[in-house]
């Protein structure tokens, strides 16, 4: 009876033993420890700047084999919000386990980008495969610093204008006025000069379309014939969404007979 009592207590024992050794086992952290840079969800990273993974300890494939420069190509996917492979150039530096990931290029502006390591293609010391990793980071926006400019028509150097054809000045990109005022064709007849041939200012009207981006000069009468005008967009008072100011510009055309 005692014999059996011990031996029965020697089973309890021995499955309390293991189950504490599974537990333990089950809850032991895993030995990859990868620094990535960008960081995930870093913002505003600059379109020339590298991506770099530096692991905590040693290295290889799961073959076994050393790790290359050329291996890496196939460890490492890059790509772009639409999922789209970006080709990159490697540098694996084995004495500080570091890896430099260099797009070939510079990456787009405003765009979000993911690079990951892929699921079990190498491991550490222990023999312990690796775990995807991933992070997304987003570049810094393009800046606009470029003036908005008018497309004004006729053109410069046109010839044989009729009596009362309308001059437009049409912008690519939304404008307002500097002031702070609102842009209307109330406020628009400071935007625009028109002299003659003589350097005559020539009476005028000035309206703003501010869905087509346009505009519109028409005289007070008619264009005289074959004379020469010259159309005259004042700089600085305009400016698109980026606060870039307008840039002065200038045509001239002639008018043809009556």
């Amino acid at each position: 009876m005692d014999v059996r009592r011990f031996w029965m207590q020697w089973v309890v024992m021995l499955g309390i033993l293991l189950v504490f050794s599974h537990s333990a086992a089950a809850k032991e952290p895993s030995s990859w420890k990868v620094n990535i840079l960008p960081q995930d969800k870093a913002v505003g990273v600059a379109v020339d700047d590298v991506i770099t993974m530096t692991f905590s300890g040693a290295i290889q494939l799961k073959n076994s084999r050393d790790i290359t420069d050329k291996s890496w190509l196939s460890l490492v996917q890059l790509v772009d919000e639409k999922k789209k492979k970006v080709a990159f150039a490697v540098k694996w530096n084995d004495s500080a386990k570091s890896l430099v990931i260099d797009p070939v290029g510079n990456l787009e502006a405003g765009k979000t980008y993911r690079v990951t390591l892929l699921a079990k293609k190498l491991k550490d010391a222990r023999g312990e495969l690796n775990p995807e990793l991933s992070v997304a980071f987003a570049t810094k926006a393009p800046v606009d610093n470029i003036a908005p400019q008018a497309v004004i028509l006729p053109g410069h150097g046109a010839k044989q204008v009729k009596s009362g054809e309308k001059v437009t000045l049409q912008f690519a990109e939304e404008v307002a006025l500097v002031s702070g005022e609102t842009l209307s064709s109330k406020t628009a007849g400071k935007l625009v000069r028109v002299t003659d041939e003589q350097g005559r200012a020539v009476p005028h009207t000035v309206t703003w379309n501010k869905s087509k981006r346009t505009l519109t000069v028409k005289p007070k009468g008619k264009w005289q014939p074959h004379t020469s005008y010259h159309v005259h967009l004042v700089g600085g008072l305009l400016q698109d969404r980026a606060g870039n100011a307008n840039n002065s510009q200038s045509s001239s055309f002639t008018s043809g007979a009556k």
